[in-house]
């Protein structure tokens, strides 16, 4: 017989309901709850780029928030713009282009910018299913998503801003409030685009020598001071030259005004077509140009001055009325070697190289001009 199963000796087993269902007011307020956070979200990161775009105080600052910054403190995996420049305006503007690579593009022809947008330009984001991803990016194989904020004037594209992402970045809808944030942003940069042009072409006007259309002294020390932090950060030589023309005065006394600033618009076509894309010329005074040589340590430089001061030497200035004319340099070298001299005030460096400089070009003309001298610096200067 067979024992009747008693069931009360079994541990029992509780099952626990499904939880009662929301109402539709508290999906609503927890709808509208995710969605404030994401503004709030978007609104504190729209604040913040709008306050780092204010603060760019030039051009290069502009673009330095943009390729560096704006990736580092956003979440984007990187960043890339595209600039219309048909008249290479912007390339002369842009003085370290090569510091962003393929992520800094200026293009002369605006069909390729028009593709990335319908007839009126508007934020797009776009993924890795878009056709347009294999234009844009391209440095960075792992992005699947993109934000494209284009930068017009007066309706007119003038730019286009992309921001990539390899995540998927938070959807939004047409017609957001987290689209009219967006659109927003590239309104601003449009508007900071804008200015920093006009203001980077008021500024270089200011710094330019109106007869050679080299590089004032004022140019100079923005340049000297660029170009050190740059030596600093590379951990490379800089080396500068100081340049006299010998016996400028009297080529003036002599010849007049006319020949005199004809001579020196020559010389400084000539010295100008010795140098390297990346070197700098400037015009310090009357008679003195300055040259700032990059990458390039006192062996290297000491070549280039030695070269420069003969093709001079035998440089004949036809003044177009039958008279030849012909002059010398005397030139100062001093370089400067980071590892070697480390410097913590970079203005007083600047100062510092400028003195060793003018020494230098001092000691030849002291010697008769036509000859190279080297003044160093010492590590109790800095």
């Amino acid at each position: 017989m067979t024992d009747k199963f008693v069931y009360e000796d079994l541990p029992r087993e509780e099952i626990e309901g499904a939880p009662p269902a929301e109402c539709i007011a508290d999906v609503r307020q927890q709808q509208f709850s995710q969605s404030t956070t994401l503004n709030d979200y978007l609104f504190t990161r729209a604040l913040q780029l709008q306050r780092m775009v204010m603060e760019a105080p030039d051009l290069q600052a502009l673009l330095e928030v943009l390729l560096v910054s704006a990736p580092r403190h956003f979440g984007f995996r990187v960043t890339e713009l595209w600039l219309y420049d048909p008249e290479h305006v912007l390339a002369g503007l842009i003085t370290s282009a090569d510091r962003y690579g393929e992520y800094l593009n200026l293009y002369h022809d605006m069909f390729d910018m028009q593709e990335l947008y319908d007839l009126e330009p508007a934020v797009k984001l776009i993924d890795a299913t878009d056709s347009r991803m294999f234009d844009i990016l391209k440095g960075d194989q792992t992005i699947q998503h993109a934000l494209l904020l284009p930068l017009t004037d007066a309706g007119r594209l003038m730019g286009s801003f992309h921001c990539g992402f390899s995540d998927a970045p938070v959807t939004v809808t047409p017609n957001s409030s987290e689209v009219a944030l967006v659109e927003h942003v590239a309104a601003l940069l449009s508007v900071a685009f804008k200015n920093a042009v006009s203001r980077q072409q008021i500024s270089q006007l200011t710094m330019l020598d109106p007869l050679t259309q080299i590089s004032n002294l004022r140019g100079f020390e923005k340049d000297i001071a660029r170009e050190i932090a740059r030596a600093r950060r590379a951990d490379q030589s800089l080396t500068t030259l100081m340049i006299e023309i010998d016996e400028f005065e009297e080529l003036y006394q002599h010849y007049g005004e006319i020949a005199g600033r004809f001579v020196l618009k020559k010389v400084t076509e000539r010295v100008s077509s010795g140098l390297r894309a990346t070197d700098y010329l400037a015009r310090l005074s009357d008679s003195r140009l300055a040259v700032l040589l990059t990458g390039t340590g006192e062996a290297s430089a000491s070549e280039v001055a030695e070269r420069l001061r003969k093709d001079i030497e035998e440089f004949l200035v036809d003044d177009g009325r039958g008279a030849v004319l012909q002059v010398t340099l005397s030139i100062g070298l001093v370089t400067w070697e980071p590892h070697q001299y480390p410097a913590v005030d970079m203005a007083q460096l600047a100062k510092q190289i400028q003195t060793a400089g003018s020494r230098a070009v001092q000691m030849s003309t002291a010697g008769n001009g036509n000859q190279v001298n080297v003044s160093r610096l010492s590590t109790l200067m800095i």
